[in-house]
């Protein structure tokens, strides 16, 4: 079964879940992993791994010493997943992020960089907002969180939470998505609790 199919039988099935009717294309996988400091970054995290289409560039640029978390909700996908990448950790319920980085970094608790192809427009503003602080949470000092949406609905809470954020638009992407770069700040700070 091609990843298309497979994807948009998904999509057909749990729309809210999937959030789009095509897999992302590899322009926008590209411009998810072009920033990363793969070098110095040791700890990744990837949020909505779909059928993994940005999930293999990380693979394939990570550091050989990496610890890698992927998270994908729908059973089928991640098995799939399970089955083509041995070597990365998957887990089904993103929401629990800050249980499996603890468990898979034994008692750590941070991430370099986090990954993210969630369709956030499509939860409850409660689970918004407590994964979104869970991420930032999670993150290193220093840490980047990089995500794509079809929508700037996610841009006051993350202008107001990270230090450096940059967006720019995919186009040759089905539908054209937005990529947001944010870089968490380097000292403690406590990001606001802005409604989006």
């Amino acid at each position: 079964m091609s990843q298309n199919w497979l994807f948009l039988k998904h999509f057909l099935r749990s729309p809210i879940a999937i959030g789009s009717v095509m897999p992302s294309s590899r322009h926008l996988a590209a411009a998810m992993v072009r920033c990363v400091e793969w070098e110095k970054t040791r700890v990744i995290v990837e949020l909505g791994a779909g059928t993994g289409v940005i999930t293999q560039e990380i693979n394939a640029l990570r550091h050989k010493d990496s610890s890698f978390l992927s998270f994908e909700y729908e059973n089928l996908l991640r098995e799939n997943l399970t089955q083509r990448y041995p070597n990365i950790n998957f887990y089904k319920d993103a929401f629990r992020l800050k249980d499996y980085v603890a468990v898979q970094q034994k008692g750590g608790t941070r991430a370099d960089c986090i990954i993210s192809g969630l369709p956030f427009a499509n939860f409850s503003q409660q689970q918004r907002d407590n994964l979104l602080s869970d991420i930032y949470d999670v993150l290193n000092p220093g840490g980047l969180f990089v995500a794509f949406q079809y929508t700037r609905q996610l841009q006051p809470f993350l202008v107001s939470s990270y230090d450096k954020l940059n967006c720019h638009k995919v186009w040759a992407n089905l539908p054209p998505a937005y990529v947001y770069l944010c870089r968490k700040t380097s000292f403690s700070k406590t990001p606001d609790n802005v409604h989006h």
